[in-house]
């Protein structure tokens, strides 16, 4: 216990605080908090390793950064969690796949070079569907083990839900961070297309693979994502883009009360009915600053598209593997390759080309609204583990490559939560968390919460 507050509920920004001031001995605070993170592994199978004698060796370099009176970076000591497609040099990357067991990286991702490069310890890589896919991986949500934690970015939400890690890194090729986000009751932040290089992670689809993190509050997304943004040299999708300046913009007060608005979507009536009560709740309790609108037709269109270009791109990326190792590939995933091969090359091409027409559809909302709300879910976690929900609700975003956050906002009778979602302008990200920052304490002041 830190202050009345258990440590493992810290945000990285308190994390850093508690660390960085010596309070605690940064070796003897790792020896604790492994032993705290086996136990949460037994329940919630959060993480694909988990090695403590690499998390203590970046301890003692930590521990001796502050005993030489070094500088100390803005995430000292900060315990985080890196999903199993990222690249890291001390932690094996295997895809979530036994053809790659044991595969050791040469380098770390730039992402994971940055946080280290800012004082962050890597606590492990979390366990992730198949190649990143749409199967269940092995994780469990920490509010019910009965239930999924969510698809390949699962074991990251876990992770940060279950306290082993205030922060931790992921991927979105569709909608696996805000649908995780949501099952698992944190903060899920995917930002703009290019905002965080994908060098070093496993590309499952170059048009669409995007990163993203988890977290406990929005400041600490804001803080994280400005560490590792900016062009690495090598990732088209960031090519020129600098480092953002996320935090300070994100913590500073709107110079005008946001305005938001929720759309229904046009899967509404698939969305389970104690969710839709909840939702509509939330509008009602927020009205005001949000209001009902309608989304284009684009909404429903941008599935196929994105189906197309997401299939077509990882019946290439899996070629080898595939060709070389079908026994090790699950019956889901051999399909989805054999799918992808028979995509029509003009159909795929027809369907990339209307990925900027989607990033740009919305700009007529932004003109009158700081984000977009809707359900990040169509309900709470689905119970056992043969589904990790549906996607449609993510489609559009993913595919326009606009920055999207699930807030952990609203809960279900069940004990499950429930997240909202946004989406906001593309490359506007710092303005977009810092109306998300607003809206969640707005929500808390009316809320009660």
């Amino acid at each position: 216990m830190h202050g009345g507050q258990v440590i493992q509920q810290f945000s990285a920004t308190e994390y850093r605080e508690y660390l960085a001031s010596g309070q605690a001995d940064l070796e003897v605070f790792y020896e604790q908090h492994l032993a705290y993170a086996r136990g949460a592994q037994e329940q919630v199978h959060a993480f694909a390793s988990l090695d403590e004698r690499v998390i203590s060796l970046q301890a003692s370099h930590r521990k001796g950064e502050r005993a030489r009176g070094e500088p100390l970076g803005r995430l000292y000591g900060v315990p985080v969690a890196v999903e199993d497609v990222i690249d890291t040099m001390d932690f094996p990357t295997a895809f979530g796949s036994p053809i790659h067991d044991g595969r050791y990286a040469v380098a770390d991702a730039p992402v994971v070079r940055r946080l280290r490069d800012s004082g962050a310890v890597i606590v492990g890589k979390t366990a992730t569907s198949e190649f990143g896919g749409a199967e269940p991986g092995p994780a469990r949500n920490p509010h019910n083990p009965g239930h999924t934690s969510g698809g390949s970015a699962g074991g990251s939400a876990a992770a940060v839900a279950a306290g082993v890690a205030p922060l931790a890194l992921s991927s979105q090729t569709n909608g696996s961070v805000i649908r995780a986000a949501s099952f698992c009751g944190v903060y899920g932040f995917k930002p703009s297309m290019g905002l965080l290089p994908r060098t070093g992670v496993f590309e499952q689809s170059p048009s669409l693979d995007q990163l993203g993190l988890f977290a406990r509050c929005v400041q600490d997304l804001a803080l994280a994502s400005e560490i590792m943004s900016g062009d690495d040299g090598e990732d088209r999708a960031a090519l020129g883009l600098p480092p953002r300046q996320l935090a300070a913009v994100c913590a500073s007060e709107p110079p005008v009360e946001p305005k938001f608005c929720f759309v229904r979507t046009p899967w509404w009536d698939l969305v389970d009915a104690e969710a839709r009560e909840a939702y509509e709740a939330f509008v009602e309790l927020m009205r005001g600053v949000v209001v009902a609108a309608d989304l284009p037709a684009l909404v429903e269109q941008a599935v196929q598209w994105h189906e197309r270009v997401a299939e077509a791109e990882f019946a290439f990326a899996m070629q080898r593997e595939y060709r070389n190792h079908p026994a090790q590939l699950s019956d889901g995933l051999r399909q989805r390759v054999e799918r992808g091969m028979q995509i029509p090359v003009l159909d795929y091409l027809a369907a990339r080309d209307r990925m900027p027409h989607a990033a740009c559809a919305f700009d007529a909302y932004f003109e009158h609204y700081d984000a977009i709300l809707s359900p990040a879910a169509m309900g709470g976690a689905p119970g056992g583990f043969a589904s990790t929900g549906n996607s449609n609700l993510q489609n559009v975003w993913s595919f326009g490559g606009l920055p999207t956050l699930s807030m952990p906002l609203l809960h279900l009778s069940s004990g499950l939560p429930l997240g909202v979602q946004a989406a906001g302008p593309l490359h506007n990200d710092g303005r977009f968390l810092r109306a998300m920052r607003w809206l969640v304490n707005e929500f808390v002041n009316r809320s009660g919460s």
